[in-house]
């Protein structure tokens, strides 16, 4: 006896639907998210093991921990310091300007420090360090 086999069909999948879905949370997402341009600055630590020899500007201002300024080993404050350093400066080629702070002074005392001295006309700053 011979049976009739009923002929089946594949099964498939309607990407279409599934396509639009797709997209339509693609677009909700795009939409929603904010993206936020995070800027980094890179930071190069010198090394301090081998002694440098460099030249030291004649200007030198040193900050004590308590944040009193002193120019080229005297006591001044922030007005006498803008004044002394373009002074001292017409004279230098190179304008460069040494600062030593103590290592327990505010940060915000050595950038006013900076402040000043590009006021005055300073081009570079030499950070003094201990090795």
């Amino acid at each position: 006896m011979k049976f009739l086999r009923k002929k089946r069909s594949k099964p498939t999948i309607r990407l279409t639907s599934l396509i639009d879905i797709v997209f339509l949370l693609l677009v909700f997402f795009l939409l929603t998210s904010s993206f936020v341009d995070q800027q980094g600055v890179t930071i190069l630590v010198p090394e301090v093991e081998n002694k440098s020899e460099d030249v030291l500007p004649e200007i030198s201002i040193s900050i004590d921990e308590k944040g009193n300024i002193y120019f080229n080993s005297v006591l001044v404050n922030e007005a006498i310091l803008l004044k002394l350093i373009k002074r001292n400066l017409k004279d230098m080629p190179n304008k460069n300007v040494a600062i030593r702070a103590d290592r327990r002074v505010q940060y915000d005392s050595v950038v006013q420090v900076i402040d000043i001295a590009k006021a005055a006309g300073a081009k570079d700053f030499l950070l003094i360090t201990q090795q």
